[in-house]
């Protein structure tokens, strides 16, 4: 029958009220107007008390209502959820025929079964989209009959992962042992059989060799289910890590080299100390006699002193080289940078250079330095480290040089930077030596020469050089010389500060008042030095603690006005008393000074934090020793 059909012959189509009642699902008859009876107890209670009064569309849920609406009369039946009496939304099999002037809705409960559908469906969405995008591969591993392992579903990921398509891998699951490392192999494919022999929980790591990307680390976890056949399967995702690896690989070498280098930093500092202790009594007696008008030397005794403090002054570069050198190479270079004039920088590097160019029968030529018109050339970088380098640049071409030679210094403003060059028409070198100029240790030949030398120095220019944001050239021909040229950026002229106003060495005169000085040193030739280089001051009374222990009993039984103090005491370091003094009131503000062979930066850097006014490291260099000294006097009253 048509549905025209069935609207004509309604009136005796429409079953009785009792009939309906006895239908499981629920029921309401609405007429053209949308208005409904409550004809039905369970339509009543889900919907509310007001149902038949409105327009029973109302109640369905917008996204459904306009789907409802689209359907022609007559065949309107689909799942839609309607408001219940509390505000909530519950699904119902939706299903209407026209009954004459009414239409008869038939409701189903199909909330619990459509929601269960929902979950699904977001579910699958959701393993959909982690198996599309998530980096890495999920698959399952079931068994057949046999015991035979098969992968019945595997990610796009394996791509990536393995360079198998998805059908190479569920075709022939042997083909995963292929990409295995062979080393790993064995290991790897026992896990395999006793995860499927035992069905437990498996966490594991392998590498592959790909194709493409070479060796790769690869992680992954995997567990059993049993499934309606009775059978477990496996179930499992596994990730590169090859990232992972070298990461923590980088770290355990960073942490390795770390401790590397404190126990080198270690060993220097030792180093350091044991050499530089003897050569403070080398040095400081050399400068002591050489210094001396009571009883002054002849000449060839003063040529063999002399002699003697050149050879401990080398001694004394080679240890500062080998130092440098390795706190370049573990970066704990401290760096000052500013704005300096290079006509100032060329003056005090002419001023140390000079002695040796007339020692060696060598020439300094300085070209007046160009005018610009932004005022007179700067650099920008560290005042110690260039003169460092320029020495160093200056020493090597009067060394290497020839009786007669010649050596210039010179600069020129290049672009933003400013190039700084050492020549000289001394031996040059050929292009083995230049490939060879920046190795350690290496002297090019040199060994079995005179000319003495460490092999390191052009190494420490270069690495400095390029610590201040500079960089370096280098042309050399044999017999013809060579040009080294340093090129740093160029600072403003106006930033250049004012250079400090030299502190003169004075005599004792100058002095109004006894100076009461306590030195606590525990080595007894470093004891006769000192006493010695004080003799020039004879106002200063000098006290001798040999221990951190009896200096803190000095200063109970008398505080003293300057204390000179070892960094490196036998029963405490000079930090500790340090903490010592400053621990009590009365003894607290009293001036100290470090004198110590632990020339290490971090050493130097701790005690002035700690309130050392100086730190003057051993071998002491006599004159400047007292300009610091007389600077520490002068600050007392």
């Amino acid at each position: 029958m048509s549905s025209p059909e069935m609207a004509q012959a309604a009136p005796d189509l429409v079953p009785p009220l009792a009939v309906l009642q006895l239908l499981d699902a629920a029921w309401f008859l609405a007429d053209a107007d949308g208005r409904a009876s409550q004809a039905c107890a369970k339509v009543t209670a889900w919907l509310g008390a007001g149902f038949g009064a409105g327009h029973w569309q109302d109640l369905v849920h917008p996204d459904d209502r306009a789907l409802a609406e689209g359907q022609p009369v007559g065949e309107r039946g689909a799942d839609r959820r309607w408001r219940m009496a509390d505000g909530s939304w519950r699904w119902f099999a939706h299903r209407s025929q026209p009954m004459g002037a009414q239409t008869l809705h038939v409701l189903q409960d199909i909330d619990a079964r459509k929601r269960q559908e929902i979950a699904h469906s977001d579910a699958a969405g959701l393993l959909d989209s982690l198996r599309l995008h998530l980096p890495g591969v999920f698959y399952k591993l079931d068994a057949d009959e046999q015991g035979v392992p098969h992968v019945t579903f595997v990610s796009e990921a394996v791509r990536e992962l393995l360079e198998y398509e998805p059908e190479e891998v569920e075709a022939d699951f042997r083909r995963i042992f292929d990409r295995v490392h062979p080393d790993d192999r064995e290991r790897f494919q026992a896990i395999v059989a006793n995860a499927l022999r035992t069905n437990a929980d498996t966490t594991f790591e392998y590498r592959v060799v790909l194709p493409r990307k070479g060796v790769r680390h690869v992680a992954g976890r995997a567990c059993s289910a049993l499934q309606s056949t009775g059978r477990h399967a496996r179930f499992g995702y596994q990730h590169d890590i090859t990232e992972q690896k070298l990461y923590q690989e980088a770290l355990v070498q960073a942490r390795a080299a770390e401790q590397a280098s404190a126990v080198k930093s270690e060993f220097l500092s030792r180093m350091s100390h044991e050499l530089r202790t003897p050569l403070n009594a080398i040095l400081g007696f050399a400068q002591l006699l050489k210094m001396s008008t009571a009883e002054p030397l002849g000449a060839e005794q003063w040529e063999r002193v002399d002699v003697l403090e050149r050879a401990g002054r080398h001694l004394l570069a080679l240890v500062n080289d080998v130092l440098d050198l390795s706190r370049i190479e573990a970066g704990h270079m401290a760096l000052h940078m500013g704005a300096m004039g290079v006509r100032g920088v060329f003056d005090e590097v002419h001023s140390l250079v000079v002695s040796t160019a007339h020692a060696h029968g060598v020439s300094l030529h300085r070209p007046l330095l160009p005018e610009q018109p932004q005022g007179p050339l700067a650099v920008r970088a560290d005042m110690l480290r260039l003169q460092q380098v320029l020495v160093n640049l200056m020493t090597n071409a009067i060394k290497y040089n020839r009786p007669g030679g010649d050596v210039w210094l010179a600069a020129s403003l290049v672009g933003s930077e400013v190039c700084l060059t050492v020549r000289d028409n001394g031996q040059g070198m050929t292009p083995e030596q230049q490939a060879h100029l920046f190795e350690p240790f290496n002297r090019l030949g040199a060994e079995g020469s005179d000319i003495d030398g460490s092999g390191i120095g052009m190494v420490i220019v270069q690495r400095l050089v390029q610590w201040m944001g500079g960089r370096l050239s280098l042309r050399s021909a044999p017999g013809e010389g060579t040009e080294v040229s340093v090129f740093l950026p160029r600072a403003e002229s106006q930033e250049v500060a004012a250079p400090l106003a030299a502190l003169p060495l004075r005599g004792d005169q100058a002095m109004q008042r006894p100076v009461d000085i306590l030195c606590v040193e525990d080595n007894e030739v470093n004891i006769a030095l000192l006493t010695s280089i004080l003799e020039l001051r004879p106002a200063c009374a000098l006290r001798v603690a040999r221990s951190g222990a009896e200096a803190l009993q000095h200063v109970a039984q008398r505080r003293p006005d300057l204390m000179l103090i070892d960094m490196q005491l036998g029963d405490m370091s000079g930090l500790d008393l340090a903490s010592s003094l400053d621990r009590d009131a009365c003894t607290a503000g009293i001036p100290r000074i470090a004198l110590s062979a632990d020339a290490m930066p971090g050493t130097i850097r701790e005690a002035q934090a700690r309130g050392f006014q100086a730190y003057v490291t051993k071998p002491v260099d006599v004159r400047p020793f007292l300009a610091t000294l007389d600077q520490a006097i002068d600050q007392l009253a």
